[in-house]
């Protein structure tokens, strides 16, 4: 199996309302999700999952789930999605399970598309919180773990802006072999990020250091961190999206799933 990597945000209204009262009641195509919790306890053994936490949680509200009880929730849901729907292609799969995901609350930010592309976006995280650690109360309470953490929406996004930056500064230097052009929308974003960090010397020291690491790495073609140059366009591109999408009144907390 190898690593997935999912960014999650969630409308507390939706989930309290049509997510609950599914995972509560409702027998989906094979099972309930009682019972899906309970033939996972059999196939894992030592679970600390409980249904009752979990419902509790996405009835008061959801932002205080784990990324480990969320992963369990998708997990079943895919699963009973794709059982239901044998048979039918692709495209019909995802399109019911975006709309069963919209009427859940659950916000699918951003789904990373290879395991080493996971690793490299997650490592760039790792990097990130190297220098700008992110210390939170909620953590110990929020049970974080190596399958994804749960993070104040603000402390996400200071990360994204870290992002948004060395992406285009790799872009800018062509390191993957191409000229871009970016929108007036995001260039006004890059200048309005830049400003708010004027004062973060750190940051932009970091940034250019990381620059001319990955730069390095782009010798080795098995360096799985060459796929931030590959992919730099595109994590660039969704940075800028997950910016305009997340209001952080709103959506207060933001779950990265990170399983292996």
């Amino acid at each position: 199996m190898g690593r997935n990597t999912e960014i999650y945000m969630f409308d507390k209204e939706k989930a309290s309302a049509n997510l609950y009262e599914d995972l509560q009641n409702r027998t989906f195509h094979t099972r309930t999700f009682k019972e899906y919790l309970e033939d996972r306890k059999k196939e894992i053994g030592t679970y600390d999952i409980t249904l009752e936490k979990v419902l509790e949680k996405v009835k008061s509200d959801i932002n205080t789930i784990t990324a480990d009880e969320l992963f369990e929730i998708i997990l079943f849901l895919s699963e009973e999605i794709y059982s239901e729907s044998t048979g039918s292609d692709y495209a019909t799969r995802e399109k019911y399970l975006e709309e069963l995901y919209d009427r859940y609350g659950l916000i699918l930010l951003y789904e990373l598309p290879t395991s080493t592309v996971c690793t490299s976006y997650m490592f760039q995280y790792g990097n990130y919180t190297h220098y700008f650690p992110i210390y939170e109360p909620e953590n110990y309470e929020l049970g974080n773990s190596d399958g994804g953490i749960n993070i104040d929406s603000k402390k996400f996004l200071k990360f994204n802006d870290y992002m948004i930056l060395l992406m285009k500064m790799i872009l800018d230097k062509k390191m993957d072999g191409y000229e871009y052009e970016f929108t007036k929308t995001e260039e006004d974003i890059i200048r309005h990020i830049t400003a708010d960090h004027e004062n973060n010397l750190i940051l932009f020291k970091e940034i250019e250091r990381e620059c001319d690491f990955i730069k390095d790495c782009s010798s080795d073609e098995k360096d799985p961190y060459i796929q931030t140059i590959y992919y730099a366009y595109a994590f660039f591109k969704q940075s800028i999206e997950m910016k305009l999408r997340i209001d952080t009144e709103k959506n207060p907390r933001i779950v990265i799933l990170d399983s292996y």
